[in-house]
């Protein structure tokens, strides 16, 4: 099995079972080496994909929700298998080449038609960069990455039709191919006749893929200082974890924050958003002034695909900045929010946080068991003072609304 495989696959319709059946492998999957269609017929299973313009195909027996498989491909064959889940709705496995002794993770996610109304939802990749749309009752908000610019607009017919805004205002409108994988669009700028194309491909998250982005400022006060930053500390943890990537920005203002968390949102996969800078009970300080949590919100409506916040900056979990963060962002965006309630030492922060990301990110505990473990492990980070070689660090957790705590 190559390592970087390129998938093609043509639309499969699900097998109609009765509900004492059970869930079953045929469908359209979102899987680590791309998308796979799959054929359950009774205990078999066949399946195809395409690599370097090629046909491969896999084949294999279903015994009590595991799937034994083979595959075929031009230079290369093996053998693996997949786990489905109890709700059907995703698969863990393996896969090993023929004469190979160790076996290789391969996940996936089923592909499941778009609700109703919102279709045009999600993450596209665009002649513009990519697209984030997000809506309800026929109304869409989005944003692009082209010049940070916006979208506003509705439903009518077929159509979305809207409002956008970057270097330009102007109007514009998308449909849907028949398949909901393609937008076909087209904008023009106020004043012009002309209309001019704007078309896109929809994304799919890696199966497995996380993300932590870390947003910093400059912690350096003067020339006389060497630079340090938790960012390239954490890029360098976290090589030994493939399926985590690190991404660090540097901000200056409240707008150069506020385009990197933008960015965070056009990402297909969970995002862990760090912010690594000096803070207070009233939000994170900046050039143009404190970044509230009504200044941090709205970025954070969009994607929906931020799984925690967390504010390795002194003070923040001091005041109403995490609970007002969670009210404000809406029900489209559940996440928890954790980080220091009083001013900490470096190391005792960074010792903190590399503990807590990594039970999290690599160990795969959600964060609210990730604090808890943290606090048995580390006990002086839940206290304001230690009888440890640390100080205390008051670290907190609000968990996601709705979550136990």
């Amino acid at each position: 099995m190559k390592r970087f495989l390129s998938v093609a696959v043509a639309l499969a319709c699900f097998a109609i079972r009765s509900a004492a059946a059970g869930p079953v492998f045929t469908g359209d999957w979102a899987t680590t080496y791309g998308d796979m269609t799959l054929t359950e017929s009774s205990s078999s299973v066949t399946g195809t994909y395409i690599m370097e313009g090629a046909v491969c195909s896999l084949d294999g027996k279903r015994e009590n929700g595991v799937l034994s498989f083979t595959y075929r491909e031009p230079e290369a064959s093996g053998e693996g298998r997949f786990r489905l889940s109890a709700d059907g709705k995703s698969f863990e496995g393996e896969w090993r080449a023929q004469g190979s002794a160790s076996y290789i993770p391969w996940l996936g996610r089923r592909r499941l038609p778009p609700e109703a109304g919102s279709a045009f939802g999600g993450l596209w990749e665009t002649n513009f960069g990519r697209l984030r749309l997000t809506g309800a009752g026929g109304r869409f908000t989005g944003y692009y990455s082209y010049a940070d610019g916006t979208i506003s607009g509705r439903v009518e017919g077929d159509a979305l039709k809207f409002r956008y805004k970057d270097q330009k205002e102007g109007d514009g409108e998308f449909r849907l191919a028949q398949d909901g994988r393609a937008l076909r669009g087209r904008w023009r700028a106020d004043g012009d006749k002309e209309w001019r194309d704007w078309t896109g491909l929809r994304v799919d998250p890696v199966a497995g893929r996380k993300w932590l982005v870390v947003l910093e400022s400059r912690w350096e006060s003067s020339l006389a200082e060497p630079e340090y930053t938790y960012g390239e500390m954490l890029k360098i943890f976290f090589t030994r974890t493939p399926s985590v990537q690190v991404r660090q920005r540097f901000y200056t203002d409240r707008s150069s924050l506020l385009k990197w968390m933008r960015e965070a949102s056009l990402l297909a996969e969970p995002v862990v958003l760090y912010f690594s800078g000096h803070g207070t009970a009233a939000g994170l300080e900046t050039e143009s002034g404190p970044a509230t949590a009504a200044v941090l919100a709205d970025p954070l409506k969009a994607g929906g695909n931020v799984s925690l916040v967390h504010f390795g900056s002194c003070d923040v979990m001091k005041g109403p900045v995490p609970a007002e963060l969670q009210r404000l962002a809406g029900a489209g965006a559940r996440f928890p929010v954790s980080g220091f309630a009083q001013p900490v030492d470096w190391a005792a922060s960074a010792v903190t946080d590399f503990m807590y990301l990594d039970l999290i990110l690599s160990r795969d505990l959600s964060p609210e068991k990730a604090a808890a473990e943290l606090r048995r492990l580390m006990p002086f980070t839940a206290r304001e003072n230690s009888a440890t070689a640390y100080d205390g660090v008051s670290f907190r957790l609000l968990p996601a609304p709705g979550a136990p705590r």
